[in-house]
């Protein structure tokens, strides 16, 4: 801890210091971390019922498919009814369904790989003899090169019935460029007549010359699967159920950890002041008078006495101290 030089002193300090672990802050702590786990919570019942959506979606197409499947080719009014309109219900349906084919209408449809190669899917318009226009996936031809021209097949000039699968429509992505990126009418040249809502997808075409399987190559139906959705959705839920808990325990840990930080805190005794150093010598060198300059010219005798008398004494010597002792004669020759 920090000596505290503020107005109150170490006072000051302990408290200032003990701030961040009062019991207000503490609390304040906990309820964020447990406002956290819970909006997790959230988050993860949200996108696991999301999930699940996507695996009843799934497996309802699966089972149309499966039902749709098994019936045999109905005509378009049967098939759409009278909203005409390819619902859920009625995707997968196999229609027979006899017009003409508008071969100007053609459309390339870009950026739909077959087998994992670079193709162009061929959409049209069919006028169909109940006077409504139905739009047709009709097959698949290859990208030409850059020296190679684009195959185009023949369509037929007369009557022409189609065996076909109902798909609903893609959603526009509202791009208007040379060619499709989605099967729906909005990015098609206008219709003949009134569009059926929703695509189909030929399986064979018959006509005057006789029948093939597609106009080109067929285009094959995508396999239906349910996908790993019903496992990512119980994984989210797993982990909305388990945040909350986790917050709670990770709340209560914090409170623990503040607490004890607390009466360390308060425990700790208050730090001694600095010890005061040596005073300065400033005193002293001011009362010390100043030096004499020094001067060239020659001594007067007070200076020589001053010198004398500072001179130190010498030690005296023990043999020129030392007293002689006189004889006998030599004290009655002195009497």
């Amino acid at each position: 801890m920090r000596w505290w030089r503020g107005p109150g002193g170490p006072a000051a300090a302990a408290s200032i210091g003990s701030v961040p672990h009062s019991p207000a802050r503490r609390a304040l702590t906990a309820a964020i971390i447990v406002a956290v786990g819970l909006a997790v919570s959230v988050v993860g019942v949200r996108a696991g019922a999301w999930q699940y959506g996507k695996h009843v979606a799934r497996s309802e197409a699966i089972a149309a498919s499966d039902a749709n499947a098994s019936l045999p080719p109905a005509s378009l009014e049967e098939a759409v009814g009278t909203d005409l309109a390819v619902d859920a219900t009625e995707e997968w349906r196999a229609v027979e369904v006899t017009g003409r084919i508008v071969g100007d209408s053609l459309t390339l449809l870009r950026n739909r790989p077959v087998d994992r190669e670079r193709v162009y899917q061929l959409l049209v318009w069919m006028e169909t003899d109940s006077g409504r226009a139905l739009l047709l996936n009709a097959g698949h031809i290859p990208v030409p090169g850059p020296l190679e021209d684009l195959a185009v097949p023949a369509w037929p000039a007369g009557d022409v019935t189609v065996t076909a699968v109902l798909r609903q429509s893609e959603p526009d992505d509202g791009r208007r460029d040379d060619g499709a990126t989605r099967i729906a009418a909005a990015q098609m040249p206008a219709p003949p007549a009134e569009p059926i809502d929703g695509y189909a997808v030929v399986t064979q075409a018959c006509s005057a010359d006789g029948c093939v399987d597609a106009f080109g190559s067929p285009v094959p139906l995508p396999t239906l699967s349910l996908g790993p959705h019903l496992a990512y959705a119980w994984q989210w839920w797993a982990f909305a159920l388990i945040a909350p808990v986790g917050g709670v325990l990770l709340a209560r840990r914090e409170w623990v950890l503040s607490a004890e930080r607390t009466s360390n805190d308060e425990s700790e005794p208050a730090p001694a002041p600095p010890a005061a150093g040596p005073a300065p010598p400033a005193a002293a060198s001011a009362a010390a008078p100043p030096a004499a300059a020094p001067s060239d010219a020659a001594p007067g005798p007070a200076s020589v006495a001053a010198r004398k008398r500072a001179r130190p004494a010498r030690p005296a010597r023990a043999s020129a101290r030392r007293t002689r002792e006189l004889s006998d004669e030599e004290i009655e020759d002195a009497l």
